[in-house]
């Protein structure tokens, strides 16, 4: 959203702006979980 931000600005002149709204949360499956995990744990074990 950064790039959009800074988008959006550039073409409008700096008169346009916008808002993001939170919509809901989706339940991750099983196998995506324990892949996020395994990256987060390998992160904290590479500090």
């Amino acid at each position: 959203m950064n790039k959009y931000s800074t988008s959006l600005s550039s073409i409008t002149g700096g008169r346009a702006s916008y808002t993001m709204k939170y919509a809901s949360y989706e339940k991750v499956p099983p196998e995506v979980q324990e892949q996020l995990l395994a990256a987060y744990e390998s992160e904290q074990n590479e500090d």
